[in-house]
């Protein structure tokens, strides 16, 4: 029997929430490193032009596939924070259907202190990534 997935909203609350209760940013950071350990690796061919998130100070690539129904999302940047905040990102979407993607709505950046640890820039950059993600996940729903 398979284990059923808590829904985006629900998998990011959880995040916000225990987040939230590490009081101390050195604690945090470590927290977003450890995410990372959990990604799947983006091979230095797939770091080109194309997956490459543009606007970023960091570099930073984006690998998306559509494979059976279920969106796949695997992300690379040569910032340990980006990269962490990615990581995030990516689990929250990975292996989701395009509608549950559409229909999800990423905050966890402006309910954590995340928001005030990241440059405005970055900020967007992040805000470029869901929309990226969110938009490829739109594309396949009108196939």
């Amino acid at each position: 029997m398979t284990e059923q997935r808590l829904s985006i909203a629900e998998e990011q609350a959880e995040f916000i929430n225990d987040f939230n209760e590490i009081d101390d940013w050195m604690m945090q950071y470590s927290c977003l490193l450890e995410l990372t350990t959990d990604m799947e690796p983006v091979s230095d061919e797939e770091k080109n032009k194309q997956n490459k998130i543009s606007g970023c100070q960091a570099d930073l690539w984006i690998i998306l596939s559509f494979e059976n129904g279920i969106v796949h999302v695997r992300a690379d940047s040569d910032s340990l924070i980006v990269k962490g905040i990615v990581a995030v990102i990516a689990a929250l979407f990975d292996k989701r259907t395009p509608q549950e993607i559409c229909g999800a709505h990423i905050d966890f950046l402006e309910k954590t202190p995340l928001k005030e640890q990241i440059s405005t820039d970055r900020f967007h950059g992040m805000q470029t990534v869901i929309r990226k993600i969110q938009d490829y996940s739109t594309s396949l729903t009108q196939m």
